[in-house]
């Protein structure tokens, strides 16, 4: 029997080919580039030597299909989770809100950490409370609601959604507020605050990205008997009636396989597919619906330390979220200082130049950490993600397709398919397994088919 083939190299792709590789299943991956993450990779600075990622990731105790993929190629020891949930938001005047989950079953951990927050006043912590409880009582909200509308409709105040909502709503769906869908925001609320104690925990990556995955299940699959070939990019894919029949290379070359997975960009699927197959009413008309949200990851060595803490976001600040990878990494003290600078949602960013980027990441560090100030910078990275993600917008949660499509032997895989998340490394890993099960659910029903 011919193989599985899988068109991409990330997560959702290396999940799908782990999970069927892992029951027998004879996988081939394709990638285009010399190196595997797609869009969840790391790169080694030349200048440092040091890897750096392309968008600092955080995970939850929530996401159970990302650790079942690590705990499957032995990596689940490189995520560090917090005992409980703490989160630490700077403000300019040197402020910090820190709210702290307690010991008690969900939700009440976080009702408790809520009321007694730090930096929060008792006119906001009722509003949150407030909302708190809506998020318990409902499941969803209107598919066309925005998260803005949402926040309207729970009357919460600007002070509470630039110091609280916004800072946690753009970095979980890489949108902005006015843009981004309120129903997919309410699910990752759920799915975080209403399980267990350590779903609600975050998971420090204490490695680079490529170091987490990406050369472990490469392992894992050549270990079974498959193949993993990269500097591969497919030109485009083949059908013939209603079933997928090979992947045309760029270099002239074809690949077949017994089925495929796509897990490529919905951008990128596009191009491969034959025109009419995307044209309106056609089978994958959805991808002409879908759009991308940019990011945009600013990386900073000082010459001393200057963060106290792991990972903080910044309220009221076009730089969202800060991370210490030093500390983040346990790196020794000649490496501290290093630091990585996240924007999410970064339509007002992603075209400004490197050397303005620098200039506003060093002044609004220097806005809320006075150790900044007195600290030299000695070098920097820009790395820009303008398809970083699908957009996550009212309209998209529409037209976003599933795992399945009308091709009995083609699949579909990645963040942007229809997984109940948002774009995270858990949507596509969940992506990935869900193809992994519908191919081994159809070798199933045609080995007890009768003759």
């Amino acid at each position: 029997m011919k193989n599985t083939m899988i068109i991409g190299g990330g997560f959702a792709g290396l999940s799908a080919g782990v999970a069927l590789a892992s029951q027998g299943v004879k996988v081939t991956v394709i990638e285009q580039r010399r190196i595997l993450g797609g869009r969840a990779y790391s790169i080694e600075d030349g200048t440092t030597g040091e890897l750096i990622d392309n968008g600092q990731h955080a995970l939850l105790g929530a996401f159970h299909e990302t650790q079942k993929f690590l705990t499957t190629i032995g990596t689940e020891n490189l995520v560090r989770y917090q005992d409980r949930f703490r989160m630490v938001l700077a403000e300019p005047d040197g402020g910090r809100m820190i709210l702290t989950g307690s010991s008690l079953p969900p939700p009440f951990h976080l009702l408790t950490g809520v009321a007694g927050c730090r930096g929060l006043s008792v006119r906001d912590r009722m509003h949150l409370l407030r909302a708190g409880a809506s998020i318990v009582m409902k499941r969803s909200l209107p598919e066309t609601m925005t998260l803005k509308d949402w926040l309207d409709r729970l009357h919460q105040p600007e002070s509470l959604r630039q110091r609280w909502w916004y800072p946690l709503s753009v970095s979980a769906l890489n949108e902005l507020p006015h843009r981004a869908s309120a129903n997919l925001f309410l699910r990752v609320l759920r799915q975080t605050f209403l399980g267990s104690l350590r779903d609600s925990s975050f998971g420090i990556i204490t490695v680079g990205l490529g170091d987490l995955y990406t050369e472990q299940a490469r392992h894992f699959i050549e270990a079974r008997g498959g193949e993993v070939y990269l500097n591969a990019p497919a030109d485009r894919l083949a059908f013939s009636g209603r079933r997928f029949e090979a992947v045309v290379l760029r270099n002239g070359g074809a690949m077949t396989a017994d089925c495929a997975v796509s897990a490529v960009p919905h951008h990128a699927l596009r191009k491969l597919l034959p025109p009419e197959l995307v044209q309106k009413t056609g089978p994958f008309e959805a991808l002409d619906h879908l759009g991308d949200s940019p990011m945009v990851s600013i990386h900073l060595w000082f010459d001393r330390p200057v963060l106290d803490e792991e990972f903080i976001g910044l309220i009221d600040s076009p730089i969202q979220w800060v991370f210490d990878k030093s500390r983040l990494w346990k790196k020794d003290e000649t490496q501290a200082g290093a630091l990585a600078c996240i924007t999410s949602g970064a339509y007002d960013l992603i075209d400004r130049s490197k050397e303005d980027l620098i200039a506003l990441a060093q002044k609004e560090l220097g806005r809320f950490f006075p150790e900044v100030r007195k600290a030299k910078l000695i070098h920097s990275r820009l790395i820009k993600e303008r398809l970083a993600t699908y957009s996550c917008t009212p309209e998209a949660e529409r037209w976003r397709p599933d795992q399945k499509t009308p091709y009995e032997n083609f699949f579909l895989a990645g963040d942007w398919t229809r997984t109940g998340l948002p774009a995270t490394i858990e949507g596509a890993v969940t992506s990935g397994h869900r193809c992994a099960e519908l191919i081994l659910k159809s070798r199933s029903e045609r080995s007890f088919r009768p003759t």
